[in-house]
């Protein structure tokens, strides 16, 4: 077994197929990046040059020597003990030679999940054991977590999956006249300007560098037509005014035994006249001020391989009450599991607290809680990393 540096085609073929891809371990990332240099490394079997694993490797130089960034993790099978040993001594002994110090990696394999009970379905403690036999030093005590949805079903069996406030708030969305559709011009400047210009450069380096069949960016808008939103709720409340006449006299016959359930229908049908009409005043203010609809959310998302990463989004500030990012969400998940794309990650969240609003929107499309390894650093050279992370933390 070897360590020997490979092409960015070579790369790109391996990447594309491996188990643990993810867009940070891409030739498309590794030009996000341009203030650091990029090699990319193959782990081969010399019997039959079979290639057993790969990385890219962000690098840097300090004084003489060579730091490393490995984003997402190592493409190598982390289940597989002795291949995964025989990856990294292989590659201590070579970035050795090559003067590097140490190398960080942001582990992005999943070693505990979650389900939506908060319960653990899975928790592998074996790679932690290994990762220290293997002198790898953890960096950050924090504990990243993300939200995926993982299935094999159709759109229709996977929006059964979705929580009920999930679903409500879809169609509330659908009968405001909401409408999703992408922009096939990509126009960063409409998306930057709701989400605040946050992130600015990293967007635009996104967009810029995913461009490719495999892996690309996709924006998408939501733009709401208030004309449409008058009408849909003049029908509904049309249909509930004639309910309620209809209730109102069985109400006034007073040969009529009235049930509770016949009353609580009576109260619920008033209530519904006074939100549609509540509904047609929202939408005939959005009409005075946008007589030809506007654009009322806008989401980044990333296309790698066959899986979508939900990744920036934002809306607009004056109409944020009609949040859309149920229904864009929606939308791009069942178009693209009729194309075969069977992951959809929501990205990550701070806690699992109930209270913590981001967690449970996230949660309601049906997904797990999945718990990533995190950052580690690979020390090449003891002496000298214990020098560079104590003057590092001096400079912080």
């Amino acid at each position: 077994m070897k360590i020997i540096e490979l092409t960015e085609t070579q790369f790109k073929n391996y990447s594309k197929l491996h188990s643990s891809r993810n867009y940070f371990q891409t030739v498309e990332y590794a030009n996000t990046k341009p203030n650091y240099n990029k090699i990319f490394l193959g782990f081969i079997n010399e019997s039959d040059n079979t290639l057993m694993g790969a990385t890219l490797i962000l690098e840097k130089d300090i004084f003489k020597f060579k730091v490393g960034y490995v984003p997402g993790g190592f493409l190598v099978d982390y289940d597989n003990d002795n291949l995964f040993r025989d990856f990294v001594n292989t590659l201590k002994v070579y970035l050795k030679e090559k003067k590097y110090v140490y190398l960080t990696t942001e582990n992005k394999t999943t070693y505990k999940m979650f389900d939506k009970n908060r319960e653990v379905i899975y928790f592998d403690t074996n790679i932690l054991k290994l990762l220290d036999e293997l002198s790898f030093v953890k960096v950050s005590k924090s504990i990243y977590r993300k939200v995926v949805l993982e299935t094999e079903k159709t759109p229709n069996e996977t929006y059964k999956m979705f929580n009920s406030n999930t679903k409500r708030n879809i169609n509330l969305a659908l009968q405001r006249a909401i409408t999703i559709y992408k922009d096939e011009n990509n126009n960063v400047d409409i998306l930057l300007n709701l989400t605040g210009n946050n992130n600015s450069d990293k967007i635009k380096k996104l967009v810029e560098n995913f461009n490719t069949p495999n892996n690309c960016c996709e924006i998408y808008f939501a733009k709401i037509d208030p004309e449409q939103y008058i009408n849909n709720y003049r029908f509904l409340l049309k249909k509930e005014e004639e309910i309620n006449d209809k209730l109102n006299d069985i109400m006034q016959d007073i040969t009529i035994k009235k049930s509770d359930s016949f009353i609580n229908r009576k109260m619920k049908s008033d209530l519904l006249i006074t939100k549609y009409n509540n509904e047609i005043l929202k939408a005939t203010n959005i009409y005075t001020r946008y007589p030809e609809g506007a654009i009322i959310g806008a989401i980044l998302i990333l296309k790698n391989n066959r899986e979508i990463y939900f990744m920036d989004e934002g809306y607009n500030k004056d109409l944020a009450s009609f949040y859309s990012s149920h229904l864009i969400k929606w939308e791009i998940i069942k178009k693209y599991l009729t194309l075969g794309y069977k992951i959809f990650n929501f990205g990550d969240i701070k806690n699992m607290d109930k209270k913590n609003g981001n967690y449970l929107f996230k949660m309601g499309f049906g997904g797990k809680v999945y718990e990533c390894i995190g950052t580690y650093d690979l020390i090449i050279n003891k002496w000298l990393y214990h020098i560079i992370k104590l003057i590092n933390n001096i400079k912080k």
